[in-house]
């Protein structure tokens, strides 16, 4: 015989329990799996408003820097290059001789690098958003740029990992579904 409010093993006689001290019906009825088991620690809701926050200021910082390289990068740095091989003394002895446009090719490049950094701030500002917002689309979009911030040493490692422990394990995608489903307050 169990407790129906504790869980607690008891005697067939029991008319209290031992543990909780709840007067028990003359037939008390063992407790189910689900009732003893919790559905999920709340892992997710306790963490989404300082994730969602940490990848709206990650975003924020990856824009900083798509700004740096499309204005600043690329205004000083193709002249600094294009002067240091003019003046420099392997002028002659560069391969390919003085007629590459260095100075374009560095250009282009750090347009495309800009642009690119760009796109991925949009993303995790949309995601910052969508977590913010408990959008079911949200949770997916997180732990994809969560693998790929893995890869961008140290802030992004440590965004992807805690994003995540907190999003990737089964018992956080159910908590997420009932988030979703759940008005907001």
């Amino acid at each position: 015989m169990f407790c129906d409010r504790c869980g607690r093993q008891l005697r067939e006689d029991a008319q209290f329990c031992t543990a909780c001290g709840k007067q028990l019906a003359p037939n008390p009825v063992a407790p189910s799996v689900a009732a003893v088991l919790p559905a999920s620690d709340g892992r997710v809701v306790r963490h989404l408003k300082v994730l969602a926050s940490l990848w709206l200021v990650y975003a924020l910082l990856r824009l900083m820097r798509a700004f740096w390289i499309l204005v600043i990068g690329r205004r000083f740095l193709p002249g600094l290059v294009d002067g240091m091989m003019s003046n420099g003394p392997w002028v002659h002895s560069w391969p390919f001789g003085s007629g590459l446009p260095l100075d374009r090719l560095i250009s282009g490049g750090l347009v495309f690098a800009g642009f690119w950094i760009a796109a991925f701030a949009v993303l995790e500002i949309v995601t910052a958003w969508g977590l913010f917002e408990h959008r079911s689309w949200a949770r997916i979009l997180a732990l994809v740029l969560g693998f790929l911030a893995l890869l961008s040493f140290p802030f992004g490692t440590a965004l992807g990992i805690y994003t995540l422990w907190v999003l990737l394990p089964g018992t956080a995608g159910q908590e997420y579904d009932r988030l979703t489903h759940s008005p907001q307050a």
